[in-house]
């Protein structure tokens, strides 16, 4: 009868990148495609995952080593361009994710998407690397729109849920992530080691979250509030 209880919390909310899927790999390359047609020199994959979490205008500056600016929405276009067209050549959901958030839902807790990537790009991932129904809401970032740490698009999109954010845990792989939770003043904070930032970088930032997470199997232990 334990399993059958449900979770006290009301909601979880997942970064996208580095957090539910692996993406990095088809981000540079579709960065790399760009910079090569405007004669910069390519960034090692590495590389790229420094650039993640701020949105993909600083990524394509942060590409470009913030040089020859006047070529930059012409390389953002490029990119941009690419990547509608290649962002699910190699990007795939990281393993045991799926089961962890199956198990969530089978405890009553509502599950959201909030990310700096471009909404048009994530509701396609979403739509076609995810059973229909996991989430409740993809909360996208329009081209030119406010991005995270700010919780504002995540907060009026999800207005109609009424949710009680101290019921709410949020994760993610960067100091972003950890920067909007904090904004969104949920109750737990959880940075997930598997994606694109340090653990050593996470930890030299001035909040810190609540649980750092090894493993995709241990968002079933925040769920039943196992984790210490």
């Amino acid at each position: 009868m334990q399993n059958l209880l449900k979770s006290d919390y009301q909601a979880f909310i997942f970064d996208m990148d580095g957090t539910i899927v692996s993406t990095v790999e088809d981000i540079c390359d579709a960065v790399n495609y760009s910079l090569i047609r405007h004669d910069f020199m390519p960034i090692s994959y590495e590389e790229c995952t420094t650039y993640l979490g701020n949105g993909s205008v600083k990524l394509i500056q942060r590409a470009m080593h913030h040089e020859r600016q006047e070529l930059f929405q012409s390389v953002f276009d490029t990119y941009y361009n690419y990547y509608l067209d290649h962002y699910q050549v190699k990007t795939k959901p990281y393993d045991g994710l799926l089961d962890a958030l199956a198990y969530a839902k089978s405890k009553g807790v509502l599950l959201f998407i909030y990310t700096n990537k471009p909404e048009k790009i994530a509701l396609e991932i979403e739509k076609n690397l995810f059973p229909k129904g996991t989430f409740e809401k993809m909360v996208g970032i329009p081209l030119g729109g406010v991005t995270k740490p700010d919780p504002v698009a995540f907060i009026n999109a999800a207005k109609d849920y009424h949710i009680d954010y101290q019921k709410v845990a949020y994760f993610g792989d960067s100091t972003t992530d950890i920067q909007t939770a904090y904004n969104l003043k949920v109750r737990t904070i959880c940075s997930v080691l598997w994606g694109y930032q340090s653990e050593e970088h996470l930890k030299s930032y001035s909040i810190q979250p609540d649980f750092y997470l090894r493993e995709t199997k241990e968002i079933e232990h925040i769920v039943d509030f196992k984790l210490k």
